[in-house]
């Protein structure tokens, strides 16, 4: 028999490893849609559009991302409330960013690490609020 103690622990795990989850999926299914793009270059809405969408490796990916990001998403409202797992689907704004910085080596002004302080202050903000 487990312990509740024991018990709260693995919950707690569990959640912290499914919004973990979330967040790398819904990140990097940004990331594929914006690498994705980028692969079709500057061609107008067509037929060869649509083919070469079809066929593009960063397009997959993405919706592969977003297929994971999906069910992950519904394991996490099975064990939160709604008010609070949306506002803390925001850290997705905290990932696209790194992601973006690290992976494509865009530039992030002062303001948007700015931005990325306030949302990690808001969630922690909820979080404190939050019942156990």
């Amino acid at each position: 028999m487990i312990s509740r103690k024991t018990d709260w622990l693995h919950e707690r795990l569990g959640t912290v490893v499914l919004w973990a989850l979330l967040i790398a999926f819904e990140s990097a299914g940004q990331i594929a849609t914006k690498v994705g793009g980028d692969q079709l270059g500057q061609m107008d809405f067509s037929l060869q559009w649509l083919q070469a969408v079809a066929i593009s490796p960063g397009v997959w990916l993405a919706i592969v991302c977003y297929i994971g990001a999906f069910f992950v998403w519904m394991l996490i409202l099975r064990r939160s409330s709604l008010s609070l797992a949306f506002p803390l689907s925001s850290l997705v704004f905290v990932g696209v960013l790194l992601g973006s910085w690290l992976g494509l080596g865009e530039q992030i002004s002062v303001l948007h690490w700015l931005g990325v302080a306030v949302i990690m202050g808001g969630i922690a903000l909820l979080a404190e609020g939050e019942e156990t």
